[in-house]
């Protein structure tokens, strides 16, 4: 083979290889297509599927691995999905995209927050902590401000009851105490139980109103980025 020859064949050679980029490249978005048209449609299964071949030819793919996540959480599977979109927020360079991914995962917290009293605090603090890493990539988001909002009140809301522990030495009898004290005492226990019995009512009454207003503001929902943004 002449060296022209050979320089001929590598100059054939270049073309190719773009063309088989392009084709993988067309594939991936093909099979990402026909995974966002199965979504649209609720067939959670064979989306999942599209989605899982697309990665198998690009599984760096930040938009597959999105809307793998997107997929797992309508199907029930908010830990799976919460990995899914930590794994984007270390691959996409797009901040909205990013921004996105946090605040799915901001949500994915809130959410479980609502279904797990032990764990309430805790959860509500990662979410509030995911959603202003989404702010800080899209100031502007809406529906991240709303959420941060609904999960700082809902965290406030759930601190206690309110009532204040007894101290030890509050729970000491009158064993020690003089005689006089001890007949004091018994002479004030009718309006003494009065009065306790008006603090009472008192604290049931409010007990009853932050409960309600507790259970108004855990009936509004947080906001889940639209799933019908998939790529």
């Amino acid at each position: 083979m002449t060296r022209h020859t050979a320089t001929l064949c590598l100059i054939l050679l270049l073309p190719l290889c773009c063309a088989l980029t392009l084709n993988a490249q067309n594939n991936e978005y093909r099979l990402m297509h026909q995974g966002n048209a199965q979504f649209r449609a609720r067939n959670y299964d064979r989306a999942e599927n599209f989605y899982l071949q697309a990665l198998k030819l690009n599984p760096n793919s930040s938009r597959a691995t999105f809307n793998l996540a997107d997929v797992y959480l309508a199907k029930g599977n908010p830990h799976a999905a919460d990995s899914l979109y930590d794994r984007v927020t270390k691959l996409e360079r797009n901040g909205q995209v990013r921004a996105m991914a946090w605040h799915n995962r901001g949500y994915i917290c809130q959410t479980a927050a609502l279904q797990n009293q032990k764990e309430q605090q805790k959860l509500l603090r990662q979410a509030i902590g995911h959603y202003k890493q989404a702010l800080r990539l899209n100031p502007h988001d809406e529906d991240t401000r709303y959420n941060l909002a609904l999960c700082q009140a809902q965290l406030k809301n759930g601190q206690g009851d309110g009532q204040p522990e007894e101290k030890p030495d509050q729970q000491q009898g009158n064993e020690n105490k003089p005689q006089q004290d001890q007949q004091q005492q018994q002479q004030q226990t009718q309006p003494n139980e009065q009065d306790r019995r008006q603090t009472q009512q008192y604290l049931n009454l409010a007990r009853q109103a932050e409960r309600r207003a507790r259970e108004k503001l855990n009936a509004q929902q947080p906001r889940q980025k639209s799933l019908d943004k998939n790529w």
